[in-house]
């Protein structure tokens, strides 16, 4: 599993030299720092972050603001914020908890609270990984871009069977999506390596096409209704009398219907949109 990847927006030098240390130290984790509320909101619209730590005070674009910044860009408000602050004002904090802050650090902080409160909130952060399969490197990085671009998903490529391989022995994915216009030969040494293995065969499989990617995505996010849907009504025929009605027929059973529970996860979903769903099993 990558590991996660944090921003520090802070203005003092030395506490983002400190939360970088302890936070790669203790958690394992990636640290970007930023010391202004610009530059925080510059990375965050150019790389993907799993979570920040923003300080309420600083100078010019101070904390509110940047966070207010964040929630108004579509391709940003989703990411997680914790604030950092030295002040206990209560117009401060509900303010925060406004915007879907659900947690702050009082400085100065002590490491512990540090890395048991970032460790908590990233625990509950996941971003669904999937791995894209094909043989084409520059369609597979356009596909790439736009899952990340469009969904709160990760993606990894692979344009060979040795890289999907040992992507699939290391990384724990969500969804396996490969290219169907790919050599059949590729493809099929590919299927036959995820089906032989019980860890692999379990994550759904969906084969597509680059332009038909954003709605299988979509697709798979959306929940699915857990009804069944109605039979046809039938159509009542006009009473006959009981010398000419004739014999019923034996009535075959309809197929029953296919119940779709609720799966708004895509690790629980498996869906195609060229017109099949795919067996994986070989």
């Amino acid at each position: 599993m990558r590991k996660k990847k944090i921003l520090v927006i802070d203005d003092d030098e030395m506490n983002l030299q400190i939360a970088k240390m302890i936070l790669e130290r203790k958690l394992s984790c990636e640290v970007i720092c930023a010391a202004s509320g610009v530059d925080g909101l510059e990375i965050l619209r150019n790389e993907r972050v799993n979570l920040v730590l923003l300080d309420i005070l600083m100078p010019e674009m101070d904390g509110m603001e940047t966070l207010s910044e964040i929630r108004a860009d579509e391709r940003i408000k989703k990411v997680p914020v914790m604030m950092l602050t030295a002040t206990v004002e209560k117009d401060l904090i509900q303010r925060a908890m406004a915007l879907d802050v659900t947690d702050y650090i009082k400085k100065p902080f002590m490491p512990a609270d540090l890395i048991k409160r970032v460790e908590k909130k990233l625990s509950e952060i996941h971003s669904e990984e999937i791995l894209l399969i094909g043989d084409d490197e520059s369609e597979l990085c356009g596909m790439k871009e736009l899952i990340e671009e469009n969904f709160d998903h990760e993606a990894l490529t692979a344009a060979n069977f040795d890289d999907a391989t040992k992507f699939l022995r290391e990384t724990d994915f969500d969804l396996i999506i490969a290219c169907a216009d790919m050599e059949f030969i590729n493809g099929f040494k590919i299927i036959k390596f995820i089906s032989s293995d019980e860890r692999f065969s379990t994550i759904p499989f969906v084969l597509t096409t680059a332009d038909k990617l954003l709605g299988v995505i979509e697709k798979i996010n959306a929940p699915q209704v857990e009804e069944i849907e109605p039979l046809a009504e039938e159509i009542s025929e006009p009473t006959a009398s009981p010398i000419e009605k004739p014999p019923a027929e034996e009535k075959i059973p309809d197929e029953p219907p296919v119940i779709h529970s609720e799966k708004k996860k895509i690790a629980n979903v498996v869906t195609n949109l060229i017109g099949y769903e795919l067996d994986i099993h070989i």
